[in-house]
């Protein structure tokens, strides 16, 4: 104990000696870091004068002091408490790695008392194990959110040479590695595709063909060669495979609901199904629809090097419904928030299914809005890009406005993208969502 009290004077010695490097020391750590509250006082009042514009020295940090609290200043003797420790810490290019070392320990004792009372919550014998393991993911996650350091300030030059250096690496190698493809060719002209640390919203009503639409997206990623997790809070894994099965495998989806299925489907299925072996596309039926539990698989899967497009279907059914004291739209707020931290931490991208509300049916053109996303506010300021499925022939409409056959067509409108461009991207389905091919009658997926 003596030497982690310690390191915290040696911290605020140096912090008077060069006031300069208060800067990064306050990235890293917090007053209430200190096991000293007398020395977290003392820091405290650097931060209250830095917040101002002052330089703190020590007469400035004392007077800050007794502005703050007099009785408490009084006590403990004013700067008094630290001047006999002045001639004993003279080196002051240390001060991060004090900084460091006191939020360090200040961590291990948050997680010592984390553990110290889940475990008596675990021998108590009415608990419920999986509320439990919820509860400490939340637990863990807070405390992981209170670690997380602000970023440094980076020169404008370093930023300049990465950025040429990743368009030097496309134009020679012609990939790019922060770049999926959906497969559906117009999408991918608009906005690129996917990219990491970005969230795509897809929305769309019910029946409009939103998961099926999703799932040859994700799975179009996987056959090139992208690491894919299927998060799914509506179907079983049985069900999504069979929808799997149906679109790439040729079957017909009616035989695999309610039966009657041939000695020859059975073989297009094993055929099929022999070229699932090494794709790495994972689906998850979660127990837990917290985000947490996302999160904790998806960090798994991000260790191994595993983790490149989430897919989750979808994001009302995640959510749930609200608590006392909570709305829908608060709830929503949240989630689309965590779904955007996981992929700018984790560095990859997510695709997140939405639901409409029925406005759209109000409007005598029948064109999709923003708006038109259920719960919409946070959704329209967090996600990079936002695409919502139309379909023409639900309204009576023959032909697009381009001449094209409404039958079977499905209309993206892409209503906001970060970095590029608003448009319209087709993609034609068959009768039962089963699969997806681009206007030019090119399927991506047959020949793979």
């Amino acid at each position: 104990m003596e030497e982690e009290m310690n390191i915290e004077r040696a911290l605020l010695c140096a912090l008077f000696l060069d006031g300069e490097v208060l800067t990064e020391v306050m990235a890293v750590v917090r007053p209430e870091m200190f096991r000293d509250v007398n020395l977290g006082f003392i820091y405290a009042a650097f931060l209250s004068l830095y917040g101002r514009g002052e330089q703190p020295d020590m007469m400035l940090v004392e007077t800050e002091m007794k502005k703050t609290d007099m009785d408490r200043c009084a006590r403990m003797g004013g700067l008094s408490y630290l001047s006999g420790d002045m001639s004993k810490y003279r080196l002051d290019f240390n001060a991060v790695s004090y900084a460091r070392e006191i939020k360090r320990l200040f961590m291990l004792d948050c997680l010592d008392k984390i553990f110290k009372k889940q475990e008596l919550k675990a021998n108590q014998y009415e608990t419920d194990y999986m509320q439990l393991i919820g509860e400490t993911e939340n637990l863990l996650l807070g405390l992981r959110e209170d670690c997380n350091e602000d970023e440094p300030m980076v020169p404008l030059s370093r930023l300049a040479a990465e950025t040429i250096g990743i368009q030097r690496n496309r134009m020679e190698h012609k990939t790019d590695p922060h770049r999926i493809r959906s497969g559906v060719d117009e999408f991918d002209g608009i906005t690129g595709g996917f990219y990491m640390g970005e969230i795509v919203v897809l929305g769309g009503l019910t029946s409009d063909g939103k998961t099926s639409l999703a799932m040859f997206m994700a799975m179009s990623a996987a056959l090139s060669g992208r690491h894919v997790l299927h998060f799914s809070y509506e179907m079983t894994g049985l069900q999504t495979m069979n929808r799997i099965f149906a679109g790439y495998a040729g079957v017909e989806p009616e035989l695999l609901r309610i039966g009657g299925l041939q000695t020859r489907d059975l073989e297009k299925m094993e055929k099929y199904a022999g070229t699932l072996e090494d794709l790495p596309y994972h689906f998850i039926n979660p127990a837990s629809s917290s985000l947490e539990s996302l999160r904790a698989q998806a960090q798994l899967m991000h260790r191994k090097g595993q983790c490149d497009l989430i897919l989750v279907d979808y994001l009302h059914q995640m959510v749930g419904q609200p608590g006392k004291g909570e709305t829908m739209e608060s709830l929503v707020n949240n989630y689309i928030r965590g779904l955007k931290k996981i992929a700018t931490e984790l560095n990859c991208a997510i695709l997140v299914v939405s639901q409409l509300n029925r406005e759209v049916h109000k409007r005598e053109e029948h064109l999709p809005v923003l708006s038109d996303l259920r719960d919409s506010g946070a959704i329209e300021q967090v996600a990079d890009n936002v695409v919502i499925l139309h379909r023409p022939e639900e309204y009576g409409i023959p032909k697009t406005a381009e001449g094209r056959s409404t039958h079977h067509l499905i209309r993206m409108y892409v209503l906001k993208t970060r970095n590029g461009a608003r448009g319209v991207a087709d993609v034609y389905r068959n009768k039962s969502f089963t699969y997806f091919w681009n206007p030019d009658r090119k399927l991506n997926m047959e020949s793979r």
